[in-house]
Parts: C-alpha cells; structure tokens; sequence
C-alpha cells in the first residue's frame, strides 16, 4: 500500500476509535491536507481520488458525528475501488457502524451496541441504503427518507447511469462530492447594462452576439491574439486575449455569449481585455437573476447542472 493511504487509514482507524470528534490530528483532519496532498502525488495516487480526500476533510469538521462516519466510509470505500489493496486492512481502517470489541473482551449485558471485530479476511459489510430508495431504476424517485451524503448519484430523479458517468469526469461521484461542487464565478443578470451605456473604468457583464473573430501573430510571431467584437442592438464591444489562440475555436460568429471584466480603452474605442465568457442560455437570462457558472464537460450544460 502506499504510504500516503496507509497514513489516512490510520488516521481513519484512531478516529473511529475515538467516537469522530475529529480529534485525530491536533487541530482536526483538516490539517494533515498540510502535507498529505503532496505525499499523495509523489506516490502517484490519482487526482480524482486526492480531489475527493481534500473535498471531504475539508468539510469534516463541520458535520455531525453520524454523518462523519457516513463520509469517511464512504470515502475509503471509494478508494478501495481504485486501489484493492486497501481492502485487505479494511476491518481496521474503514470506519465500522458500530464501536468494534478489543479482541478478548466479552459483551456484557448492559452493552447491546457493541459487536465482535470483522474478521480481516473479510471486508466489513456495507450499511444498505435507507428503505424505500429505488434500486432498480435509475433516477428514480425517492423515499422521504434522506440519503447519506456517499450514496451514489443515480438516486437522483433524473440522474441515470449515463449521467452519474458523466459526471464523474467532473469529479462527481456521490451526492457529498456534487453539494461540494461549488460554480467558479456568478452572473449578475438583474444588473446587466447595454453596451451603449459603458464607461471606462466599469466592472461589468454584458451580452451580445459575436460578429466577427480573428487571430494575428504578435510580438514578432511568439505570441498570437484573438480579437472578438460583439453587438447587442445597442452598440459593438472588442475583445481581446492575448496569447490564448483556443479561444477562436471556441467563439463562433453568431453565438450568445455573456463577458465579464473591466472596461478599458484602446485608441478611443471601448474594450475588454482577457475577460470571463460563456455561452448564454435564454432560459437563464430571462430569469434575470444571479446565475452560477459552473465548471463543465462534454453533454453536459449550464441550465442541466
């Protein structure tokens, strides 16, 4: 096993035994990230794996301790996915239901909770899902009873296999890792101003049509720019990224988009320098509200997500 994964599952095994109140580590599990992300790479553990650990411990603190052995759990189950060996020491990393019995001890009368040790040849049994959930079909809908936050995607209405393997390319994988899917920036929508009313010095989103795209070599061919313009009815708009030539196969003449940056000037004329764009959906703009921009993949859109 790698000394990166053995080292979270002995922190995994001292804070189940000590009831999770995330005293493992002297400041909480949080802060072995200090040095664990580093550890994990030089052992070339996947980043969608080391992703889903910083995701989780970050947010450890902050839940209750039924629910922090539902994430650990879940989260070693995870990685014993994509790295089987974990599993021959599960019985003691993975976070059990219920406090183990020391070895030799007996059950007294008066402690009904507590159970023997799974045998180290055999994985812990799982916890099944609530009653009531849809096993069968997914995207079913479910039981008012809620789902623990490593249950799997697919109990979402209208989230299927498909969807959940989609997804995943996101780093999505369970219902803890899409609440901690957070949007990269926001679009004020309800403060949107026409291009005609623009004023150097603004920090502004504006919507227009592109009408036109072009890319030239510049400082001696090192270096290329792409210039954009866009028009919303009002007036017309230049863009420009400098060194970023992706950007031209991205922008087509005729595409909705919404830009972000600061307004500045260029030889009289109104610009907009390297800024934030996406394309727009209607639905989105007529809501006329604050709007989330998320991260995306392939088949995957704004309005889905």
């Amino acid at each position: 096993m790698q000394p990166s994964l053995e080292k979270l599952r002995k922190f995994f095994n001292l804070e189940h035994k000590n009831g999770y109140n995330n005293t493992a580590i002297i400041g909480g599990l949080a802060k072995m990230l200090d040095t664990w992300e580093g550890e994990a790479r030089a052992d070339s553990i996947s980043e969608d794996i080391i992703q889903a650990v910083v995701q989780r411990l970050q947010s450890y603190g902050k839940l209750s301790p039924d629910s922090r052995t539902d994430s650990l759990r879940g989260l070693w189950k995870r990685i014993g996915k994509q790295y089987p060996e974990v599993l021959k020491k599960q019985s003691e990393s993975a976070p059990p239901s219920k406090p183990q019995v020391p070895s030799g001890s007996e059950v007294k009368p008066d402690s009904p909770k507590q159970e023997t040790t799974v045998p180290e040849s055999k994985p812990a049994k799982e916890r099944p899902d609530p009653p009531g959930r849809s096993e069968t079909a997914p995207g079913g809908k479910t039981s008012a009873t809620p789902a623990a936050l490593n249950a799997d995607l697919t109990v979402l209405q209208g989230v299927g296999s498909r969807h959940a393997q989609t997804l995943g390319k996101l780093g999505m994988h369970t219902l803890g890792d899409m609440l901690y899917y957070f949007p990269h920036r926001y679009e004020d929508y309800s403060q949107l101003k026409p291009i005609k009313d623009l004023f150097y010095g603004q920090q502004v989103t504006v919507i227009g049509v592109v009408e036109s795209v072009s890319t030239r070599p510049i400082r001696g061919g090192k270096q290329q720019l792409v210039e954009a313009l866009i028009t919303d009815g009002t007036g017309g708009l230049r863009l420009s990224w400098f060194n970023q030539p992706w950007i031209a196969n991205r922008l087509k003449q005729g595409l909705s988009i919404s830009v972000s940056g600061n307004i500045e000037q260029y030889l009289g004329r109104l610009v907009m320098n390297s800024p934030d764009f996406d394309p727009i959906e209607i639905e989105s703009l007529n809501t006329n509200r604050i709007v989330p921009i998320y991260s995306l993949t392939a088949k995957i859109t704004q309005k889905w997500l």
